[in-house]
C-alpha cells in the first residue's frame, strides 16, 4: 500500500535531472563567455598594439616634422616676416572690414557675418604653404632669401663638410643582409643607426687598444650576440642640404679631405696622386660645375617624381598633373601627405639618390635581366656529400640539406624543364608590366635601374650626396664590373669629394685594390700579441711557461668566376708554407677550398707549470663559423651583389712580419694578371685611362669630351720619363726601372716564362679560350679525394640518396631526418646500369670467369675434377663452382659484412694506379698503358660462346699450387701479406689474362687470343705490344733512377754555384736560381701536384726547415734534355737519413739477370723466358709514404714553394733499395714455389720456364703476387718481354735488364 512516498520520491529524481541539464547548460554557456571573452581579450591586446606602434610612428614622425623646421628655421625668417607683414595687413582690413559690417549691420537686422576671416583655416594653409615652401627649395624651385644674406650659408662655411658616417641612413625599412646571402641593391637604402651598425664603424677602430683579433677575443669573452636585431634609431643629421649657390662654391674651391680612417702610409708624386691634391679635392671648371648644375636639378626633380612614385595616397595626384607646380597646388592633397613627402625629400636614402641619378640617361627600352644562373650549382650526390665530409665544418649550415633537396628535385621527372619553362614566363610577366609613366609632366619607369651607372652617374652621385662615404656608396653597385670602376676613378681622384677616399687611400691597401683584391678585415699585430716566456729548472723559482702565438690576417673579396682570381687562388693554395687561405663562395656559401682543420687556427696559447713539451696548446681563435660572425659584425663596408668569393688569408708561421704576408699577396696578383713590366700594372685599365685627362692647372681629373684634343692618362702614364719603384717579397729593398725593363735582381717579381709554361699545365682551357671566365675549383685528383672519405662509401651513401629521392615523388621536400635516416638504412635500389656496375666492381667477377664457369657447371665433373675445385674453393654446397656478385642486393650483403680496411685498400688501391698513371711524364706512356688496359677490360668483359674451358682448370691448378684458396672470407691486416682476402679469384684471372696475351699457341690461351679474331679486338692486332723486337729497339726517353746518394758529386757541381752566388750576394736562393731550370722543373712539378704525387707542404718555406731543393739538370744519355732532381745533401741538417740500414744491398750486389737466363737455357732446350718489369714512373716509384715520414723528403721549388711526396721519389736516398726490398718481401711469400725460376734486381723480375706452358703458369703466378693486394702495383706490359728465348734476351739493350 503506497502512502506518497514514490510520488514524491519522483518528483525529487525530476527536480535532480532538471537541476543536473542546467548545471550543464550553465557550464557551456560559461565556457562559451569564457571563450569569447579570450578572443575578445586578445582582439584588445592586438589593437591596443597596433594604436602603439602606430603612435610611436606617428611620434617619430612628428620629432622629425619638428627637427625638419628646427634646422631650417634660420632661412624660413625671410619667409616668417613676410608672414607677419602679410597678418598685419589682414588683421587691418579686418578691422576695417569689421567697421564697414558694423555699419551696415545697423542698418540691417541681419546677423548673419559669412564673410569673417576664419583664424583655423588660415593657420591651415599657412602650414600647407610651409611643406611647398620646403619642398620648392630643395628642388631649387625658387630662393627664399638671397645667398649673401643667407646666415646658413656662413654657417655653411665655417662648418666641417664631412658627416659622422655612423648618421647616415643607409636603410629606413630594411635590415642589412649578411654577406653570404644574395642582397638585392634596388631595395637597400643609406645606412641605419643600429647596435650593429655602430659596431660596424667602431669597433674595428682602436678601443681600448683593441682591434683586429684582439677585439675579436674580446668580443668572445663578453658573448657579443651578432644576430642582434637592428634597431630603428633617430635620423641623421642632414642640416647641411646644400643650395646651387653651396654647390658651386664647394666645385669651385674644392673641401679638405678626410683621412680619418686610413691607417697605413701614403705615398704622394704618384701617377695617381701627384703633389697638390694631397690635402684637397682638385677645382672643377665654370664649364664642368654648369653642366653638373644643371643635370643635378634635372636629377632632384627625378628623385622627387620616384618619390611619389612609391607614395600610394600622392601618386594619383602626381599622374594628373602636368609639373610639380600643379600637383603643391592641388587642393585634394592633404596635408599630412605633403608632411610624408616633404621628410621623405628632405632626407633621401641614397638608394633614391642613386635611382634618380640612373634615370637621367635611362632610355626609352626596358632594361634586360640578366640570368644569373641557379642559387646552387649543379653538383652530384657524390660532389655533395664528399663537400659535407671535407668541409662540413666549416660549411654554411643548410648548404648541405639544400644540396639535397636540388639533386632530389632534379632527379623526380622534369623538373629542370618546368623550372626553365616557368622562368620564362616570369622574366615575360615583368617585361610586360615594366612601363614608362607621366609623374608631375616627367616620364620616368615605373622601377628602378638594375644596370651599371656610368661614370657620369657616380660623379653626379657623388656631388649631389657629398656627405656619402665610399663604403656605402659601394653597397648601391650591381655588379663587381660597377664596383671596380668606382674604386679606380677614385684612386684617379675622379669625383671630387672628401670621403671617397678612405675606402683605400693608404699604398698597401690601394695597391691591393688595383690588384682585384678588396680587404674588409685585417690585422697585422701577430708580433705585437706573441710572447715566449719560459723559467728555467735552474732558476729559483718553478718551472714554468707561457707562449702566446698568433698570425697576421687579412681577409677580403675577389670578383667571382674570374681568370684572374682563379689564378690567383690556384697560385694561393701552392704555398701553405707561407700563406693559408679559405675560400667561400659568396652566393651559395659553399667552401671551395681550406687547409688542414690543424692549420685553422690564428691564435694560440700554452701556459702551465712544468715543462712546455707536456703541455697541450689552447686554440683560442680559429677560422670557423663564430670567426664569420665577428668579423661580419667589425666589417665597415658590404657589397650590394654576390657576385664574389670570401677569401681568408693568414700566415702560416706565426709572429711574423706582416709585409712579408703583404708582398707575398701582391706578387702573386702580379703573376694571375701576367703583368710581365711596371708599366702593364696600367695596361688593362688602358679603355679607361684613354678616356680621362687631367687639368694641368688645377690637377683635376676628368672624361675628355667627344671631339676634344686633350692628354689623356694613358699617355701620361706611357711617358718615358715616368720612373717605377719595384720591391719584391723576398728582397723588400726597392730597385728603381723605367717601367718597361726588369732589373736583374728581381727576374721572378713579374711574370716570367716559368710561369707561363706552368700556366698552360695548370689552365690547359686557357689555350683555348684565353681568360675565360671559369670559376676556382679546388685541385680535385683521387688522392685527394681518398683521403677524405673512400670512394666506395661515397658511392653507397649517394646511392643510398637517390634511393630516398625516387621513393616519394609526390613529396615536394626532402626532410632532413629522412635523408639521415636513410643514409644509415643501407636499403638500395637497383637504378642505372652503370651505377650497378660502379658500385659491385670490387666484388663482381669478370664475365670471361663467369661464362667460362657456366659452362663448366653445365658439363659433367669428375670425381678428381670436384676434389680439386674443393681444395681450392671454387666448388659451393651445390656442387657448382661459385659466381660473383653482379647485382645491388647482394653488393648490399656483402658490404654489411666486409672489413671496412678492406675497403678503404681496395678504393686506395684504385686511386693510387689513377694517379700513379696520371703523374706518369714519360712520353707517350699514357697513352700506351690505355691502350693495354682496354684491351685487358674487353677481354675480361667479352662472353664468347663455345669457348674453351682448359685455362678455368689451368688457373686452379695454379691456386692448388701456390696454396691458396678462391673462397677466402677474412682480409689480413699484415700490410706486407698478399692474402688473404675476397679478391684471389679476380686477381689471379686478371693476371693470367694479361700474360696469355702473348702465349697464343697455346691451348690454354685459346680463350684469350680468340678475341683477337673478332671485330673489335681485330684493331689491336697489329699492336706494338705484340711486336717485342720493335719495342726493345725503342729505348725510353727518361731519366735514370739513380738516387741521390749514388749521383757523382760532380753532377750537383752547377748547383752548387747557384748557391755560393747566392751567398755572395746575401739574397734567397730563389733569386739567384737559373731561369732555364726554372721553365724546365715547374711544369713538372705541376704535373705531379694535379695527379696527386706530391703536395703543397704544411712547412715553413726555409732550408732550415725542408731538407730538400728540387733543380734541373742533364745526364749523360740526354745531354740536352733537362729534368728534375731533388738535392737532398740536407746541409741545414734538418732531416737524418741513416747510413747504414739493416739488410740493404746496393745496386752493386744485386743479381744480374742475363747470366741466370743463359745457365737455364743451356739446361733447357726449349726453355722460355719472361722480362716482366713492376711498373714505375720517372720520378716516383709506386709505393707510398706514411704522413709521418714525409716530412724527410720535402723540397723546396724554384718559387721557394714547399713540397711534400707521398710516394717513394727515386731521388731519395736509399730509393733503389726500397723498391728492391718491397719487391724482395712480396716474391718471397711464394719462394717455395718460385725458387730457382724468379729472380729480380729492383723493378725487372727474370721468370724462366722449361716451354711455354711452364712459363705461363710462373709468370701467371709472379704477375699475380705482385698485382694482388694493395692493388696498386702493375706489371708494366710495354716495358716487359714475354715468352722470348734466350737469344732474344741477350741482344737487348742493357737497359731493359738492369
Amino acid at each position: 500500500m503506497d502512502y506518497g512516498h514514490q510520488a514524491y520520491l519522483d518528483t525529487l529524481s525530476n527536480r535532480r535531472h532538471i537541476v543536473l541539464r542546467a548545471l550543464e547548460k550553465l557550464e557551456t554557456r560559461t565556457a562559451e563567455v569564457l571563450y569569447e571573452k579570450e578572443k575578445w581579450c586578445k582582439w584588445v591586446r592586438e589593437v591596443q598594439q597596433e594604436e602603439e606602434a602606430n603612435r610611436e610612428k606617428e611620434s617619430k614622425k612628428v620629432k622629425l616634422e619638428a627637427a625638419m623646421f628646427k634646422r631650417y628655421r634660420k632661412r624660413m625668417q625671410a619667409r616668417l616676416k613676410a608672414q607677419r607683414e602679410k597678418e598685419e595687413r589682414k588683421r587691418q582690413d579686418a578691422f576695417l572690414e569689421a567697421v564697414y559690417q558694423e555699419r551696415i549691420s545697423a542698418s540691417t537686422d541681419s546677423d548673419k557675418d559669412d564673410e569673417m576671416w576664419d583664424p583655423i583655416e588660415d593657420i591651415a594653409e599657412d602650414e600647407r604653404n610651409r611643406y611647398i615652401d620646403l619642398i620648392k627649395h630643395f628642388l631649387w624651385m625658387e630662393v627664399l632669401i638671397d645667398a649673401d644674406e643667407d646666415p646658413f650659408v656662413n654657417t655653411a662655411k665655417s662648418s666641417d663638410p664631412a658627416v659622422d658616417v655612423g648618421k647616415l641612413i643607409i636603410a629606413e625599412d630594411k635590415k642589412p643582409k649578411k654577406s653570404n646571402k644574395k642582397s638585392k641593391s634596388k631595395g637597400s637604402t643609406l645606412g641605419t643607426t643600429s647596435n650593429k651598425t655602430k659596431s660596424q664603424n667602431t669597433s674595428d677602430s682602436p678601443q681600448g687598444g683593441q682591434i683586429g683579433q684582439s677585439r675579436i677575443l674580446t668580443m668572445m669573452d663578453e658573448d657579443v650576440d651578432v644576430d642582434v636585431e637592428l634597431d630603428e634609431g633617430t635620423g641623421p643629421d642632414k642640416n647641411n642640404i646644400e643650395t646651387e649657390v653651396e654647390i658651386r662654391r664647394r666645385l669651385k674651391e674644392g673641401v679638405e679631405k678626410n683621412y680619418n680612417d686610413v691607417n697605413g702610409p701614403i705615398v704622394v708624386g704618384t701617377l695617381e696622386n701627384p703633389h697638390g691634391t694631397h690635402l684637397k679635392t682638385s677645382p672643377l671648371a665654370d664649364d664642368e660645375i654648369n653642366s653638373l648644375i644643371r643635370d643635378i636639378r634635372e636629377i632632384k626633380l627625378l628623385l622627387f617624381c620616384r618619390l611619389l612614385l612609391s607614395h600610394a595616397s600622392l601618386l594619383p595626384a602626381a599622374l594628373r598633373s602636368a609639373s610639380v607646380e600643379e600637383f603643391l597646388s592641388d587642393p585634394e592633397i592633404a596635408g599630412s601627405d605633403l608632411r610624408d613627402i616633404c621628410l621623405r625629400v628632405e632626407q633621401p636614402s641614397l638608394q633614391d639618390i642613386r635611382d634618380a641619378c640612373a634615370d637621367l640617361i635611362r632610355g626609352d627600352e626596358p632594361e634586360l635581366e640578366d640570368d644569373e644562373g641557379d642559387l646552387y650549382e649543379e653538383e652530384s650526390f657524390e660532389d655533395a656529400i664528399l663537400q659535407d665530409r671535407k668541409y662540413g665544418h666549416l660549411q654554411t649550415p643548410g648548404w648541405f640539406l639544400m644540396n639535397m633537396i636540388t639533386q632530389r628535385q632534379r632527379m623526380i621527372g622534369n623538373e629542370g624543364q618546368v623550372s626553365e619553362q616557368q622562368k620564362k614566363s616570369d622574366q615575360q610577366q615583368r617585361k610586360q608590366g615594366r612601363m614608362k609613366v607621366q609623374i608631375c609632366g616627367k616620364s620616368i619607369w615605373n622601377y628602378s635601374s638594375e644596370l651599371s651607372m656610368s661614370r657620369d652617374g657616380w660623379l653626379q652621385f657623388s656631388v649631389l650626396a657629398k656627405d656619402c662615404d665610399l663604403r656605402h656608396a659601394v653597397e648601391l653597385c650591381r655588379n663587381w664590373d660597377e664596383f671596380s670602376q668606382i674604386n679606380f676613378l677614385t684612386v684617379w681622384q675622379y669625383f671630387p669629394a672628401s670621403n671617397w677616399l678612405s675606402f683605400g687611400s693608404d699604398r698597401l691597401t690601394q695597391q691591393l685594390h688595383e690588384l682585384g683584391f678588396f680587404p674588409y678585415f685585417q690585422d697585422f699585430e701577430a708580433q705585437k700579441h706573441s710572447r715566449h716566456l719560459q723559467v728555467g729548472s735552474r732558476s729559483q723559482h718553478r718551472r714554468q711557461h707561457s707562449f702566446v702565438e698568433a698570425r697576421n690576417i687579412i681577409v677580403g673579396h675577389m670578383k667571382r668566376k674570374d681568370s684572374v682570381t682563379r689564378r690567383f687562388l690556384q697560385y694561393i693554395t701552392m704555398r701553405p708554407g707561407e700563406l693559408l687561405v679559405v675560400v667561400r663562395d659568396g652566393r651559395t656559401g659553399k667552401i671551395i677550398t681550406a687547409p688542414s682543420e690543424d692549420e685553422l687556427w690564428t691564435w694560440r696559447q700554452k701556459q702551465g707549470i712544468g715543462r712546455a713539451s707536456k703541455n697541450e696548446r689552447d686554440v683560442l681563435l680559429e677560422v670557423g663559423h663564430e670567426y664569420f660572425d665577428m668579423v661580419d659584425v667589425l666589417r665597415k663596408w658590404r657589397l650590394g651583389f654576390d657576385d664574389y668569393y670570401d677569401v681568408w688569408i693568414w700566415d702560416f708561421v706565426p709572429c711574423n712580419n706582416p709585409i712579408n704576408l703583404d708582398n707575398v699577396i701582391v706578387q702573386d696578383l702580379l703573376k694571375a694578371w701576367r703583368i710581365t713590366k711596371p708599366r702593364d700594372l696600367y695596361a688593362r685599365k688602358e679603355p679607361f685611362l684613354r678616356t680621362l685627362t687631367r687639368d694641368e692647372d688645377t690637377m683635376r681629373v676628368r672624361s675628355i669630351c667627344p671631339g676634344e684634343q686633350a692628354i689623356s692618362l694613358w699617355e701620361v702614364v706611357n711617358n718615358p720619363s715616368n720612373t717605377f719603384f719595384l720591391a719584391g717579397a723576398a728582397q723588400p729593398q726597392a730597385h728603381e726601372t723605367d717601367g718597361d725593363g726588369r732589373v736583374d735582381s728581381s727576374t721572378y717579381l713579374f711574370y716570367n716564362e716559368a710561369d707561363a709554361f706552368e700556366d698552360m699545365v695548370l689552365f690547359p682551357d686557357e689555350l683555348v679560350t684565353p681568360n675565360a671566365n671559369i670559376p676556382f675549383k679546388e685541385v680535385s685528383n683521387p688522392i685527394n679525394r681518398l683521403e677524405t672519405s673512400p670512394a666506395t662509401i661515397i658511392n653507397v651513401l649517394a646511392e643510398s640518396a637517390r634511393k630516398i629521392s625516387k621513393m616519394d615523388k609526390d613529396s615536394p621536400y626532402l626532410l632532413e631526418d629522412d635523408f639521415n635516416e636513410g643514409l644509415h638504412r643501407g636499403d638500395f635500389e637497383s637504378g642505372s646500369e652503370n651505377d650497378n656496375k660502379r658500385l659491385v666492381s670490387h666484388w663482381s667477377l669478370p664475365p670471361l670467369w663467369e661464362n667460362a664457369i657456366m659452362l663448366v657447371n653445365h658439363s659433367h665433373l669428375s670425381t678428381d675434377r670436384k676434389l680439386l675445385l674443393h681444395k681450392v674453393g671454387l666448388l659451393s654446397d651445390s656442387s657448382m663452382i661459385r659466381g660473383g656478385i653482379n647485382d645491388l642486393d647482394e653488393f648490399e650483403s656483402k658490404l654489411k659484412e666486409a672489413d671496412k680496411i678492406m675497403i678503404m685498400e681496395k678504393d686506395r688501391g684504385a686511386a693510387f694506379v689513377e694517379a700513379f698513371h696520371a703523374g706518369d711524364l714519360e712520353p707517350g706512356a699514357q697513352e700506351k698503358y690505355n691502350e693495354s688496359s682496354k684491351i685487358i677490360c674487353n677481354i675480361l668483359g667479352s662472353t664468347q660462346p663455345g669457348i674453351s674451358t682448359t685455362w678455368v682448370w689451368f688457373l686452379a691448378e695454379i691456386l692448388d699450387w701456390l696454396e691458396l684458396r678462391a673462397d677466402y672470407e677474412t682480409y689480413g691486416h699484415n700490410p706486407r701479406a698478399g692474402w688473404p682476402h675476397p679478391f684471389v679469384t679476380q686477381d689471379l684471372v686478371k693476371a693470367f689474362v694479361s700474360m696469355a696475351m702473348f702465349f697464343p699457341d697455346l691451348e690454354h690461351c685459346k680463350a684469350i687470343s680468340g678475341y683477337f679474331k673478332s671485330e673489335d679486338g681485330f684493331k689491336y692486332h697489329d699492336s706494338f705490344l705484340f711486336n717485342p723486337l720493335e719495342r726493345s729497339q725503342r729505348v725510353p726517353n727518361i731519366r735514370t733512377r739513380v738516387s741521390f746518394r749514388n749521383r757523382p758529386k760532380a753532377f750537383w757541381n752547377e748547383w752548387e754555384e747557384v748557391l755560393e752566388n747566392a751567398k755572395a750576394k746575401d739574397t734567397f736562393y730563389s733569386d739567384a736560381f737559373p731561369m732555364k731550370w726554372s721553365i724546365a722543373i715547374r711544369p713538372i712539378i705541376a704535373k705531379l701536384y694535379l695527379a696527386g704525387i706530391i703536395a703543397p707542404a704544411y712547412m715553413q718555406n726555409s732550408p732550415q726547415i725542408v731538407p730538400g731543393f728540387a733543380i734541373a739538370n742533364t745526364e749523360p744519355h740526354r745531354p740536352d734534355e733537362l729534368d728534375l732532381f731533388i738535392d737532398y745533401t740536407d746541409r741545414e741538417k734538418v732531416s737524418f737519413f741513416p747510413t747504414k740500414i739493416p739488410g740493404y744491398v746496393g745496386p752493386n750486389d744485386w743479381p744480374v739477370l742475363l747470366p741466370f737466363a743463359q745457365d737455364f737455357a743451356s739446361k733447357n732446350g726449349s726453355a722460355r723466358f719472361a722480362i716482366l718489369r713492376v711498373w714505375s714512373a720517372p720520378h716516383f716509384y709506386p709505393a707510398m709514404f706514411g704522413d709521418q715520414n714525409r716530412k724527410a723528403t720535402s723540397f723546396l721549388d724554384s718559387a721557394a714553394r714547399s713540397w711534400v711526396w707521398r710516394f717513394i721519389p727515386k731521388d731519395m736516398p736509399v730509393s733503389e733499395w726500397s723498391m728492391y726490398n718491397t719487391l724482395k718481401m712480396r716474391l718471397d711469400l711464394l719462394q717455395k714455389q718460385f725458387t730457382g725460376r724468379v729472380i729480380h734486381r729492383n723493378e725487372v723480375i727474370l721468370v724462366m720456364g722449361v716451354d711455354q706452358l711452364d712459363l705461363l703458369k710462373y709468370v701467371t703466378a709472379v704477375t699475380f703476387a705482385i698485382q694482388t693486394k694493395p692493388w696498386h702495383r702493375e706489371i708494366d706490359l710495354w716495358k716487359s718481354f714475354i715468352n722470348d728465348k734466350s737469344e732474344f734476351l741477350e741482344g737487348l739493350d742493357p737497359y731493359w735488364l738492369d
